[in-house]
């Protein structure tokens, strides 16, 4: 394999740039589609907050005679959502039923003697209102303690320290502002979601792009000029600018929509952690994007290769649905084990930084493994790209991929 050309390579990283950030496709999934989501989050945000506001009449028939109060005095402490009205109902079970159906109210509760012995208490509802009625549950379950603690000869400020709430307020070892410490968990979990869909989508670009110089036999004409490797590097730099474009126009849009209902300020990161997270991104994307493009170098067409499409775009997925577990257990032995995988190293590195802080030398020792990765990966997707290019005809299978990626690809 020739060495590469750096003129040449610029060369083919500014005719695709250029290219692709014309293309529909390019458009649609840089502007778009985040425009698509925000709205529809918008939209869910609306429509909750709207459902939120609509009145919730609830009845609470004491059949005690005393309990009521204890409930009416939580109600106070905890105010609740708008619209949510709680009173108590007097009349016997029949009639409330018959208020019930004609509509005076929405939902009924029944508190007794069985009810505060066994901690259940009834509940009816008019329309189907049982995930709504649910907002009472608090203020209910801390009525019924104070209630079993005046039974047993308490005073009214006895039961009030002994049921008082607690709140939990966490933050890092070494961390005093609870907004870095969020910053810190936030800001690495979306670089690790914003690289899987950028590379995918990116690659994908990419991969179909090479499929169709490859079908219109445009590759011919390229390859006569510039080596295979040469066009390798200069797409996965073209596609790395189209990238990091396609991510400045989305965080752009997501901080100018979050800054307009959230304090931001807590969440940039310093210059030493966004480097990282920069180092990360770039070579993770280098390695997702050699993948895609070795891959379209061995299909005749787009439909030829798609469980192993399928199988590339999966393989950089598996942190993200892992990405609970890495959070929360980020010092476990399989989540530093899954972060010195080359394929899965960006994403899972990144998401385990949402949970702690991880020591230096797991930092370089990922990114070495990383950086080596990334060349091999271009070295063997190169090859494979070199072999594949050129076979119009049929499709490359993975026996004659591997041959390619070995330089047996002639025997």
């Amino acid at each position: 394999m020739k060495r590469f050309d750096f003129g040449r390579i610029i060369t083919v990283a500014r005719w695709e740039f250029i290219r692709t950030i014309k293309s529909p496709t390019f458009l649609v999934l840089t502007i778009v589609v985040p425009l698509i989501i925000l709205l529809s989050g918008g939209l869910s945000v609306i429509t909750s907050r709207v459902a939120e506001t609509e009145s919730l009449d609830i009845a609470v028939r004491d059949e005690l005679g005393d309990f009521y109060g204890y409930l009416d005095a939580e109600l106070v402490g905890s105010p609740l959502p708008s619209g949510v009205n709680v009173f108590e109902f007097t009349d016997d079970a029949d009639s409330a039923e018959r208020e019930l159906r004609a509509g005076s109210f929405d939902a009924m509760l029944t508190v007794n003697s069985d009810a505060v012995a066994e901690g259940s208490i009834s509940a009816i509802t008019g329309d189907r209102q049982e995930a709504r009625i649910n907002v009472i549950s608090g203020p209910l379950s801390r009525a019924v303690t104070a209630y079993r603690l005046g039974g047993l000869g308490l005073s009214s400020g006895e039961i009030a320290s002994a049921t008082g709430s607690v709140s939990i307020e966490a933050r890092a070892l070494d961390q005093e502002d609870v907004n870095g410490w969020i910053g810190e968990m936030l800001v690495p979990t979306a670089v690790a979601m914003v690289l899987i869909f950028s590379a995918v989508f990116s690659g994908q670009i990419m991969m179909y792009g090479v499929i169709k110089e490859k079908r219109n036999r445009v590759v011919e004409i390229l390859l006569s000029s510039v080596s295979a490797l040469d066009l390798l590097i200069g797409k996965l730099i073209g596609f790395g600018g189209l990238g990091l474009l396609q991510i400045a126009v989305w965080v752009g849009i997501g901080l100018l929509v979050a800054g307009r209902f959230f304090d931001l300020s807590g969440v940039t990161p310093s210059l030493g952690d966004g480097l990282i997270y920069l180092a990360y991104f770039v070579l993770g994307y280098l390695l997702l994007a050699s993948m895609f493009a070795a891959l379209g170098a061995t299909m005749k067409d787009a439909e030829g290769g798609g469980q192993v499409q399928g199988l590339v775009v999966l393989v950089p997925m598996v942190p993200v649905f892992l990405a609970g577990p890495l959070v929360a257990s980020p010092n476990a032995t399989w989540a530093r084990l899954i972060s010195h995988i080359p394929p899965f190293i960006p994403s899972s590195v990144l998401l385990r930084m949402a949970g702690t802080n991880l020591p230096t030398w797991e930092i370089v020792s990922t990114l070495t493994i990383l950086a080596l990765s990334v060349m091999g990966f271009i070295y063997l997707s190169a090859r494979i790209f070199e072999g594949g290019i050129l076979r119009f005809e049929r499709a490359t299978t993975l026996r004659e991929a591997a041959r390619m990626a070995t330089g047996n690809g002639d025997r």
